[in-house]
């Protein structure tokens, strides 16, 4: 039946096309698999994630086909087809599994949404008020029921997906083919990992089950539902050779979203447009929309059909109440989500590890069921539950016991031999198992830092370790040992004391000091020039008093570029560079012999120019423009020449700590990661050359500082 709604003509009989299935599950795999997926293969199978990606579309289809022969014998809608097969207990515990699962995926989905809103698009605005306007929109959506969430999504299809397709198409210019080789590197165990997360992405399939009742004809359901993985597979593949050909697959794996990187370095010519990852945000907008909008409404559906099953009926406005409690709910899990990162990452354990087996699994085992007669229900009620519990102990979790085990802290690594016949051949600690999940720091002898070959055996060795996390910081000292032997003088482990030790030095940011990850990154990449902090002993001052106590300190930085050491720079010139490279909340610093100022939320941008200089030679000449707000500290400058006095002298300091090391090859300004986005000329250039880069280049420094008023 057709009836007119404000002029126009839709069919109203709660009932959707197979067209409109194929965008709703096309919106829904896109929405997470895109910003998720790429880290998540890179950090599990590598280059190999390629071949994860089509293991997981195979298995689809195998799984498609599956559910196909399950819709034959659906009578009734899924919910009620539980019942039917399973009994009306098992039924109910399995409606409140599906129930769980969706609102906790509505609830990651709304967390994943409001986090990229806030770090994209809307800045310094509170998180529960973007969550709230997202759910709001969201019941927006509810009231136009699934027709009109088909209609809206069938209506802007095209219009997102052309501009994916150009800005992947942009994207293609930037790829370095070299970063996709090799491949079949990936062990068995990490390739089914990888295909795992694949299988996570497309656990949704299973809806189509709960779509029957929406759809007249199965197999057009079921069609759809196989166009719509080929479709978001092929973007799945193209997405992740792209990602891995622009960042490599080392700093792929440390990517938060890098969908989002990648769409912030594309040119356009012409220079019309510049935030084109603002197509990608509309893109994930309305994907993640769409993809919290379809679990909020599942879940609904299930709590409709409780309220039916008690005798209760919803009719008129009353049947938005439970999509109104259900959106509260989510609003409540999320905030959870926002303020305890250990809840957040128990549910999504549970969401990767026990909701997709449930979710898959649970058609597989109606499949298996067939036709049982009545009396065997209690035994497929037995074979659901030992499937359940199946899914935790499957997912490789450890039997040992809290205190069977060793977490140590601290890595001290003084030589190969140490490291190789010690520590990783080391599994047990007298009689307890060594769990390395907590380690913090990984404390480096710089005897042994400065040989290349075995620091690099000694990286690769440790990446192929899982347990071994990936955001340890990383740490040099003359002697492990000496360091050691202060342990009785601290008050918390010397690992916890050189962690604090980072974390809270004044005015850095702890993003500045690398980590096991970072260092994996740059023997792949070659881009970043990082400072390994260096740490002795050196007395502890209490005023003007000196006392006997003797604490590790940080004296010096280890330059670490290209996947080597190249030599101990001094805290002033680390400092420089940390606050060059926006690392510094604050910087205090000696102009004269007597003056000392400081600068507060400064910001420098660097750029990279060409001019001529003496003698007619063009000179390439990176510049960073300092802003922000100063004071004094000590000393004193007329008021008539403050500003221009100051910002002077601060220019000339900062240009010969610069100049400085440049002598040593080194750039603080780190100005050689960006050319790939900010000057394409200067990266081709130098891109099989890095090494001629620093004794290229000049580095001067324009400062604007508003120097405050005494």
């Amino acid at each position: 039946m057709l009836e007119e709604i404000g002029g126009s003509m839709f069919s109203e009989n709660n009932q959707i096309s197979g067209r409109q299935v194929f965008r709703l599950l096309t919106y829904d795999f896109l929405g997470m698999g895109t910003l998720l997926l790429p880290t998540m293969l890179a950090d599990t199978a590598g280059r190999d994630g390629i071949f994860c990606i089509l293991a997981g579309i195979l298995s689809t289809f195998l799984y498609l086909k599956l559910l196909r022969y399950l819709l034959k014998g659906m009578k009734t809608s899924y919910p009620d087809f539980l019942k039917q097969k399973c009994g009306k207990i098992c039924g109910y515990v399995l409606w409140g599994g599906y129930f769980l699962y969706f609102i906790l995926m509505a609830s990651y989905t709304a967390y994943l949404f409001s986090t990229l809103m806030l770090n994209g698009l809307v800045e310094n605005v509170s998180f529960y008020l973007v969550l709230l306007l997202i759910l709001l929109l969201a019941f927006y959506g509810m009231a136009g029921g699934i027709e009109g969430r088909a209609r809206v999504y069938e209506i802007l299809f095209w219009f997102l997906m052309i501009p994916l397709f150009l800005m992947l198409f942009a994207a293609c210019r930037e790829v370095k083919p070299a970063y996709w080789s090799p491949v079949f590197v990936a062990d068995g165990k990490e390739v089914l990992s990888g295909s795992y997360y694949v299988l996570f992405c497309y656990s949704m399939v299973s809806i189509v089950l709960f779509l029957k009742e929406y759809v007249a004809d199965r197999k057009k359901g079921v069609g759809a539902a196989e166009k719509a993985v080929w479709f978001s597979g092929g973007v799945f593949t193209a997405l992740y050779l792209i990602l891995i050909g622009l960042f490599g697959v080392e700093a792929l794996a440390q990517m938060k979203f890098p969908a989002v990187t990648m769409m912030s370095r594309v040119q356009v010519t012409g220079g019309f447009l510049k935030r084109t990852d603002a197509f990608m945000f509309s893109i994930w907008f309305f994907t993640l929309y769409a993809m919290l909008n379809s679990m909020v409404f599942y879940s609904g559906n299930l709590a409709e059909k409780v309220i039916r099953d008690c005798g209760g009926y919803l009719e008129g406005k009353k049947r938005m109440l439970p999509y109104l409690i259900l959106l509260l709910l989510v609003y409540g899990v999320t905030v959870l989500f926002y303020r305890n990162q250990q809840f957040l990452d128990c549910v999504t354990f549970l969401l990767w590890k026990i909701g997709t087996p449930f979710v898959v699994g649970v058609p597989v085992l109606l499949c298996l069921a067939g036709e049982r007669k009545k009396h065997n229900k209690k035994v497929r009620v037995l074979v659901l539950v030992c499937f359940l519990f199946g899914c935790l102990f499957l997912q490789g979790c450890n039997v040992a016991e809290l205190e069977d085990k060793a977490f140590p802290v601290l890595l001290n690594i003084r030589d190969q031999d140490d490291f190789q016949n010690v520590w990783l051949n080391h599994e047990y600690a007298g009689n307890k198992e060594v769990d390395y999940n907590h380690l913090k720091v990984v404390l480096i002898e710089r005897s042994f830092l400065e040989k290349e070959a075995e620091v690099e055996d000694m990286l690769s060795m440790l990446e192929q370790e899982k347990e071994v996390p990936w955001n340890a910081y990383v740490m040099t000292t003359e002697s492990c040992d000496r360091l050691a032997q202060t342990e009785g003088e601290l008050d918390v482990l010397l690992g916890n004391y050189l962690e604090e030790l980072l974390e809270n030095t004044s005015g850095i940011d702890q993003k500045a000091y690398p980590t096991l990850g970072m260092l994996y990154e740059e023997r792949a990449n070659h881009l970043e020039t990082l400072y390994i902090p260096f740490v002795d002993i050196e007395r502890e001052q209490s005023g003007a008093v000196e006392d006997d106590t003797e604490k590790p300190q940080i004296t010096a930085y280890e330059v670490w570029k290209r996947g080597r050491a190249a030599g101990l720079v001094d805290t002033d010139t680390a400092r420089a560079a940390f606050f060059t490279q926006n690392f510094a909340d604050d910087y205090t610093l000696q102009l004269a012999p007597e003056l000392y100022v400081k600068v507060d939320t400064a910001s420098c941008r660097v750029k990279e120019t060409e001019k001529i200089g003496a003698g007619g030679l063009t000179e390439q000449v990176v510049t960073v423009t300092v802003t922000g707000e100063g004071e004094i500290l000590s000393g004193t400058v007329s008021a008539s020449e403050k500003e221009q006095l100051l910002n002077t002298r601060m220019e000339d300091y900062l240009k010969a700590i610069a100049s400085h090391a440049l002598e040593k090859e080194i750039d603080i300004t780190n100005s050689y990661r960006n050319l790939g986005a900010d000057n394409r000329t200067w990266y081709f250039k130098y891109q099989n050359t890095p090494a001629a880069y620093e004794k290229d280049i000049k580095i001067q420094y324009l400062v604007k500082i508003n120097w405050k008023s005494e």
